[in-house]
């Protein structure tokens, strides 16, 4: 397959953006685990998060993601809250898929 044959499957614009991100995962055990991570790109689905030591496909996620107010003119939101998924994991970090009912929470312009 030659580079030019690739076809972006993506539906939303990723935004390069290194971000502090909270994951809260429960192991397939029940086990819970907390860690801080940071997103190398972010969509409106989903993120890149590095610095993570460990998460499986099969965890469940919460994850607490803060975009700067400095941010926000290329981001719609500032806040994003709720479940999400492990879609790849990569011994660099993993890929994020947010859930349907992740809640944004949108910046109210004063204009």
């Amino acid at each position: 397959m030659r580079i030019n044959d690739y076809a972006e499957k993506r539906r939303f614009k990723r935004l390069n953006l290194s971000l502090p991100m909270r994951i809260k995962s429960i192991s397939s055990d029940g086990k819970e685990k907390v860690q801080e991570g940071v997103t190398i790109n972010v969509s409106f689905n989903g993120a890149y998060v590095i610095d993570i030591n460990s998460l499986n496909l099969s965890d469940r996620l919460n994850i607490s993601l803060c975009i700067p107010r400095d941010d926000t003119r290329d981001f719609p939101f500032s806040r994003i809250v709720g479940k999400a998924r492990a879609v790849r994991v990569d011994p660099d970090g993993v890929a994020l898929e947010f859930s349907d009912d992740i809640k944004r929470l949108f910046v109210v312009s004063n204009g």
